[in-house]
């Protein structure tokens, strides 16, 4: 993250298959962050600690300092991309009741059906929520 509030940080979020590596790496990592030593100030409070490892799996990172938000999936470790979130079908009739409740204006109106922002959108559903002809669904 960076920035002092929601509004100007970046989050990742990350999914995955995970394997415990055990302890053998925590004086390295204590090394890298020296603060631990204040938590964990002992040799024997330091055994409590064990080192995992996220070695497959998906994830996605947003930047919320912008507007509209940006955000992106990723994979690692030979996992297969998930498609996600909110799509418009050809059923959409171009009504735009979706334009009005999107916080982020990420619906595109170019063409009917309209176009949902990947990189733009929230998630939240509130498309999905108010189309009347139930266009949009999600993946």
């Amino acid at each position: 993250m960076k920035g002092e509030d929601t509004m100007s940080s970046i989050a990742v979020s990350i999914r995955g298959k995970v394997r415990e590596l055990g302890y053998d790496r925590i004086p390295e990592l204590f090394e890298k962050n020296p603060y631990m030593h204040q938590i964990y100030p002992t040799e024997e409070s330091m055994k409590a600690l064990t080192v995992f490892q996220i070695f497959e799996g998906n994830g996605e990172w947003f930047d919320l300092s912008k507007k509209p938000i940006e955000r992106a999936s990723f994979t690692f470790g030979g996992s297969e991309k998930k498609t996600e979130g909110y799509y418009i079908t050809d059923s959409c009739i171009g009504c735009g009741s979706c334009l009005s409740v999107c916080p982020q204006s990420c619906i595109i109106t170019t063409g009917i059906p309209y176009v949902i922002e990947q990189e733009h959108c929230l998630h939240c559903g509130n498309c999905l929520n108010t189309c009347p002809a139930g266009a949009v669904v999600r993946r």
